[in-house]
């Protein structure tokens, strides 16, 4: 009931009779970046037996893509975007990771929307894709961002700004990515000439033939890596003789193989052959020359070479290397062979050259790549290649298989008929094979026509290399994807035949596979919404109509599944996006719904939305007293409520507050409700009085225990030709109305209350001791019985809302003190006073005064202590000028002392003011011998005294009791004798002379009290 009455205090006459009107501020429209997705890198992911997709290996340039969306309702005509990465300290982002160079891995774009030359974009509509979809994420000026990874683990962000505010909940999003480090040992082989000269992979001829065997390493991610001892296997075929059946090849070497950190002087040395770093921002390459003799006993005419790496060791430090404890950090050599090893790429492990007594023909293939095309950004993305695996997954869909055919004969005689094959084959669950073949490449944006392979003549349009292509569709699951060149036979200018009995020689390097994982993106539920935001039961049935904004990366058929919250299905159609469900009181006061969406291959995406529901309940009576009919609307999120008017005892001769006079009301009933609810349960109210014009009542007042509030006042509401209304609404934020509520109507004209005649005149404030505001004030003309002088304060605003009351004073009181315990020193505080009579006031007084509650930063210096007869004149300086300091005060005593025991001695005869830098104090009268200590503080024109330890003193001594008898007040002996007469003494003196002799039989020894430094004997 008190916070209704306060509510209904606070609203303004004029606006009684309007319906409050909430202005819904989520309708207003507005831009909202968000990051939905990234696409690359992907995250990586691990199953329980440590097996993981998706690792990135070091050394290897990383791109960043990503969907970014205005997700709201307006033109986005400002964004940026930054990418960042950091380390992943336990799934949580750590510090940003540096690159090799010691920069932060942190990139931004402050062009990506804007609307000035240079930017990427100027406007992305509500709804649409930053880049139309997938972005490659670029920096300020255009270029694309790249990372090259080191090893580690990495939580990579991708975060949008904007001066469009929007859901600062989609603003950033992040992966979590694996990088290990990678090296690849490779093997490669070429027949060469006497000279050393390399004469490609095909030979013919029957002489002595040499050949290169080249052993390199790859290790983007280890700079200083290298490898020791590589062996390969040699492998002849139809030859008379052949060289080693293995070789070491590397650069010989003096190395180190084994070190101990903690002692230097344990390394070891030898030699080794080097593959890998030198030392010099370079790489060893080794190289070994051999020669075989072919055949000439065999019917067979070809000849081949093979070399296979077997082994290599590496210099590391283990963990296990002997001499290694937790004391000892040992490196030493370790050798490793096929099953060991974890040489990235085993293809590149071995290699073949051939050779014929006669002609050779070979074509090899040069290149294999899988490219998917961005339609988006118009540009095409590379996976894999010969001797390049590709290691990170691919998304479902097309993508183009493109293939490079060399032709490798060893004569350049010869011009072939050529094609592709590709072989598809799932694998795992996704069993199945296609084929398939072309010879030329007409799927890619620079199309290559069908030339035959050799060497161009002037009859025969052929080319040395050959290009080819075909799409092909991949769905989830894992392939492996085999490309191979066929020769289909040579073809014969001079009669213009096909040879078809010519074929490839070699067929070891006429094919390659790619294993690849295509996993596809689950879609994404982005946005809930409903075609009415709050509904009212009872006031408008229309259906709800639910609508879900999903994405999916690959564009894939979505199915939407929607169900209540009980997991019921709710007879929604799956393929639409969109779900209509009738308003009914059962989803009062919240409806919860769940949506799941699907993609083709299963993958989904679900979230839940809830829907608030209100209840619009309409109660009216009539049949009252006085013709009256009284009605009651809410609008309230719950059910059941009943409502019960009835007639109510008329008011007689009431004083109404904010009018003169009384008033008796002319119809009157009583609501009783059967229940009551709080502000969170109800939106809003409206109670209706209608009556006949004959009551001609005026104004519509509410009764709540005693206290009377005013509803609506002037010319009613027409109802029809004899009856008229009056109404009130109580919007948001407000109770119930408690049973027993009245609700009057009051007839003649209501007299407005007057303000009081009487006015401040005189009005000041002032800055006072400990942060207190000194407030005084005059009255012009005489207050009457009830009016009050009303004080208010408000701090750093002079127009708060709310102010702090200093107090309501009647006629007598002209001053008050507002408390420093309310102020904070420094700050400024604005009073005002008025007198008033209820909410009537007279003219308002103001003044402003800021908090003092400390002195200045001042201190005494070189403060000197000396003795002039019975006194001591103390004597110092200030630390510097400051109009904040009246006055100085000196305080002392026996015993040195704190700053906070200082605080005790103030406003004692154990301090002395002083508006000088000097002061005379009188010495104490008592006898004994005692070190004095001063403190010297400055005191504000306001009062404030600082406080300070003791910093300094002198001795004092005097053998006997001859003066002062106050023992150090500032009385002199001639005052304080004055008047007392000459008789007196005698009596004193035979007091005092009593007073040894009983002490004489108390041997007991004195204590060390507040004021003394000695003991004394009795």
């Amino acid at each position: 009931m008190l916070m209704l009455t306060s509510v209904l205090a606070s609203i303004d006459y004029a606006e009684l009779q309007e319906t409050k009107e909430i202005e819904d501020t989520n309708a207003r429209a507005e831009a909202d970046p968000e990051v939905v997705v990234i696409t690359s890198p992907r995250e990586t992911t691990c199953t329980m037996s440590g097996t993981c997709t998706d690792e990135l290996l070091s050394g290897i340039p990383v791109d960043f893509k990503a969907y970014l969306r205005n997700s709201g309702d307006a033109d986005l005509t400002n964004m940026q975007y930054q990418v960042t990465v950091y380390i992943d300290e336990g799934g949580t982002k750590g510090a940003i990771a540096k690159d090799s160079s010691g920069n932060d891995l942190a990139w931004d774009n402050a062009n990506a929307v804007c609307s000035f030359t240079g930017c990427q974009e100027t406007t992305v509509a509500a709804g649409d894709f930053v880049g139309g979809g997938e972005l490659t994420l670029k920096a300020s000026d255009g270029t694309d961002i790249v990372w090259i990874p080191s090893s580690g683990n990495y939580i990579v962000t991708v975060s949008v700004t904007s001066s469009a505010l929007g859901d600062p909940g989609n603003n950033e999003l992040g992966v979590s990515v694996t990088v290990r480090d990678y090296y690849d040992v490779a093997v490669e082989l070429a027949w060469v000439d006497s000279q050393g000269n390399e004469l490609g992979s095909t030979t013919e001829g029957d002489e002595v033939k040499n050949f290169k065997i080249s052993i390199s390493l790859e290790a983007p991610g280890m700079a200083n890596m290298t490898v020791r001892n590589a062996t390969v296997a040699m492998t002849y075929t139809g030859v008379d003789a052949g060289d080693a059946a293995s070789f070491m090849v590397g650069v010989n070497s003096t190395v180190d193989t084994y070190a101990v950190v903690e002692n230097p002087s344990a390394t070891q040395t030898g030699w080794a052959y080097v593959v890998g770093d030198d030392g010099n921002q370079g790489s060893h390459v080794g190289q070994m020359v051999g020669s075989i003799t072919p055949s000439t006993s065999s019917s067979e005419n070809t000849y081949s070479v093979s070399a296979t790496l077997t082994g290599f060791t590496i210099y590391a430090n283990y963990g296990d290397c002997p001499g290694s404890s937790a004391m000892a950090t040992v490196t030493c050599e370790k050798s490793f062979d096929s099953t060991t090893w974890s040489d990235e790429y085993s293809g590149s492990n071995t290699d073949t050259i051939e050779g014929s007594s006669d002609s050779f023909h070979d074509a090899s293939l040069y290149e294999f790549q899988m490219i998917s095309y961005d339609d988006n950004e118009d540009s095409y993305d590379y996976y894999g290649g010969i001797g390049i695996d590709i290691t990170s997954s691919l998304s479902p869909g097309e993508y183009i298989l493109y293939t490079e055919v060399g032709y490798d004969s060893s004569s350049m005689a010869f011009i072939y008929d050529w094609n592709m094959s590709y072989t598809v084959t799932g694998t795992g669950d996704n069993i199945g094979t296609s084929y398939y073949y072309t010879n030329n490449c007409t799927d890619l944006e620079t199309e290559t026509a069908y030339k035959y392979l050799g060497m161009a003549t002037a009859k025969t349009d052929a080319d040395m290399l050959g290009e080819a292509c075909v799409s092909i569709s991949l769905d989830e699951g894992s392939y492996s994807i085999e490309a191979q060149a066929n020769i289909l036979g040579q073809w014969m200018e001079t009669d213009d035949t096909l040879d078809t009995k010519v074929e490839d020689m070699s067929l070891a390097n006429n094919r390659y596979t790619h294993d690849v994982n295509v996993e596809n993106f689950a879609p994404q539920i982005l946005s809930l919404t409903s075609s009415t935001k709050d509904p009212i039961y009872g006031q408008s049935n229309d259906p709800i109509v639910l609508t879900a904004e999903a994405f999916d990366v690959e564009g894939d058929t979505l199915t939407y599944l929607w169900t209540d919250s009980m997991g019921q299905d709710m007879g929604c159609e799956a393929d639409s996006n969109t779900c209509t469900v009738q308003l009914a009181e059962s989803m009062i006061p919240t409806f919860e719904f769940n949506l799941e969406v699907l993609d083709t291959y299963g993958a989904s995406d679900s979230d839940s939305g809830t829907v608030e529901v209100w209840n619009l309940g309409q109660f009216s009576s009539s049949g009252l007293d006085n013709g009256l009919t009284a009605k009651y609307d809410i609008v309230y999120k719950t059910t059941g409520l009943d409502v019960v008017f009835d007639d109510a005892t008329l008011a007689s001769d009431v004083s109404l507050p904010g009018f003169d006079g009384t008033y008796s009301s002319v119809g009157a009933v009583t609501f009783s409700p059967s229940t009551t609810y709080d502000v969170d349960n109800v939106d809003s109210q409206t109670v209706t009085m209608e009556f006949g014009n004959d009551l001609e009542a005026t104004s519509m007042w509410v009764k709540l225990g005693n206290l009377w509030q005013l509803l609506a006042q002037g010319t009613p509401n027409e109802v029809d030709a004899t009856t008229s209304s009056y109404s009130y609404n109580w919007g948001e934020g407000t109770t119930m109305l408690d049973s027993g509520a009245e609700i009057h109507l009051f007839g003649g004209q209501l007299t407005q209350d007057a303000a009081p005649s009487a006015a401040i005149s005189g009005f000041s404030a002032a800055a006072s001791k400990a942060g207190g505001i000194s407030i005084s004030w005059t009255i012009d003309g005489t207050m009457l019985t009830d009016d009050r002088v009303v004080v208010s304060v408000c701090e750093t605003d002079a127009d708060c809302a709310s102010p702090v009351s200093a107090g309501s004073f009647d006629s007598g009181v002209s001053d008050t003190l507002f408390s420093g315990q309310n102020t904070v020193h420094g700050n400024t505080y604005h009073v005002s006073a008025a007198v008033c009579n209820g909410a009537l006031c007279s003219n308002e007084a103001t003044a402003s005064v800021v908090a003092d509650k400390e002195v200045a930063a001042v201190t005494a210096t070189d403060i000197t202590i000396d003795e002039s007869g019975e006194t001591w004149i103390v004597n110092w300086n200030a630390s510097s000028d400051d109009p904040d300091v009246a006055s100085w005060l000196v305080c002392y005593r026996t015993a040195s002392f704190t700053a906070a025991e200082m605080s005790a001695l103030v406003g004692t005869d154990a301090c002395v003011a002083t508006s000088t830098n000097s002061v005379t104090i009188n010495q104490y009268t008592m006898a004994g011998t005692y070190d004095v200590h001063f403190a010297v503080v400055p005191v504000d024109v306001v009062g404030n005294t600082a406080t300070a330890a003791s910093s300094t003193f002198i001795e004092y001594s005097r053998d006997d009791v001859t003066t002062n008898p106050d023992d150090g007040s500032q009385t002199t002996d001639s005052e304080a004798s004055s008047g007392v007469p000459t008789w007196t003494w005698g009596v004193i003196g035979v007091v005092v002379i009593a007073a040894f002799v009983v002490g004489a039989f108390i041997l007991s020894r004195g204590d060390d009290g507040d004021d003394e430094n000695k003991e004394w004997d009795y």
